[in-house]
């Protein structure tokens, strides 16, 4: 297993905690057990926002372990580290959101129709066991178009490291999950097979740059292709389980 979770994150240092700044900006502590009191997620921070040039509704989770018994102590640095990421998205989400303002009045836009960008950030629990933790944090970003990011975290909660698709398939699970995944592509529409890209672009080649995935209630794991990784992005994210071969 690495160890990414615990790996300290780059250019934070300079980061302003929007509360110190702004009075809108609100905490809400609240813990939301989870298939049981194993394994819990909880809303850390909360803020909602509108100004002239962007609506934020934001949530973001932190994990809470303290009914299980054995050393947690790794929770901390997993919880500072998801923190830091999400407040260091948002934030570049507010300096484009501010940048876009800038210069749509600059060219000539009148202000007062200014579409505002929303920034929504929100999460899902996805599995939940005495061992393993699975969920997911979507930030979707939409102004004239949508984006979104999703952050995958599936933790080990007797180490705290994460755990990756090799530590559940195997040394061979980028073979495994690009023929599951291309047997599932063939079972596409034929309208949606017209999209997708895979007449000049290799699976395997995609599935080895980095696919995210969680483990879904069954705890079976869930590739997941961002949106244009495969096809269209009228195909939007692309989800599929994988089976986990018998040993």
């Amino acid at each position: 297993m690495g160890a990414g979770f615990l790996a300290p994150l780059a250019a934070c240092a300079a980061f302003v905690l929007l509360l110190n700044v702004n009075a809108t900006f609100a905490y809400a502590v609240y813990e939301i057990p989870v298939l049981g009191d194993l394994g819990r997620i909880f809303t850390f921070r909360e803020f909602q926002e509108e100004t002239d040039t962007f609506i934020a509704d934001v949530k973001i989770p932190n994990v809470d372990l303290s009914d299980l018994e054995g050393d947690t102590s790794w929770m901390e640095a997993i919880n500072e580290t998801i923190t830091t990421t999400m407040e260091q998205s948002v934030e570049e989400s507010i300096a484009r959101a501010e940048d876009y303002y800038k210069a749509y009045v600059e060219t000539g836009g009148d202000p007062n129709d200014f579409f505002q960008m929303r920034i929504d950030v929100d999460y899902d629990v996805k599995y939940s066991s005495q061992n393993i933790l699975s969920f997911v944090i979507y930030k979707c970003e939409t102004l004239a178009s949508g984006y979104q990011e999703n952050y995958y975290y599936n933790i080990d909660l007797k180490t705290g490291e994460e755990i990756t698709l090799e530590d559940i398939l195997g040394r061979d699970w980028a073979e495994i999950v690009t023929e599951q995944v291309e047997q599932q592509l063939e079972q596409f529409p034929e309208e949606d097979k017209a999209m997708l890209f895979t007449d000049y672009l290799n699976v395997r080649d995609v599935v080895e740059k980095g696919v995210g995935f969680y483990l879904n209630e069954s705890g079976t794991p869930v590739v997941v292709f961002e949106k244009y990784a495969l096809g269209a992005g009228a195909l939007g994210l692309l989800e599929f389980p994988i089976e986990v071969p018998a040993k």
